[in-house]
Formats: structure tokens, C-alpha cells, sequence
């Protein structure tokens, strides 16, 4: 087998065991919201975003939205006791 093919085969087994092997450590994005743009970033298991809900309440539906795509890559946003 060449080694592209090899790589390939790899990439693919890594993908279908991503709940066992991709760790998210830190990553920045833009979520487009129906009233404005936000910033939701992530750095080894702290969660921010830049709209008044997180500053609020420590949570917010957009930083909910990203564990939603990535899963179990990401420990999950501390809901902040009352």
C-alpha cells in the first residue's frame, strides 16, 4: 500500500474515533446572530462569548450551539449556580 493511501486510511479511522481522539484545546469563532454578530471562544475547558447573556449568566445559546457541533471534543460549559 502507498503512503497516501495509507494516510487516508488513517484520516478516516481517526474521524469515525473522533469521541476517543480529538481533544479540542482551544479555537475562536463568529457566530452570525438574527440580531448581531458573536465572538465564542474556547481555551481548555473555559467557555467566553462576547453577548450580554454569557456576561449575564455565564451561558448562552451560542456557546451552547458550538458544544452542540464539536461534542464530546469539548468539556461542556459550567452552568454558573444561581
Amino acid at each position: 500500500m502507498d503512503a497516501v493511501a495509507s494516510r487516508i486510511i488513517k484520516a478516516r479511522q481517526y474521524a469515525a474515533e473522533r469521541d476517543q481522539r480529538i481533544h479540542v484545546t482551544r479555537f475562536e469563532v463568529q457566530i452570525d446572530g438574527e440580531n448581531s454578530n458573536h465572538q465564542v471562544s474556547y481555551n481548555r475547558g473555559t467557555w467566553d462569548c462576547d453577548c450580554e447573556e454569557f456576561v449575564r449568566r455565564g451561558i448562552c445559546a451560542h456557546a451552547m450551539t458550538m458544544e452542540e457541533i464539536l461534542g464530546e471534543a469539548v468539556q461542556p460549559a459550567v452552568i454558573p449556580s444561581a
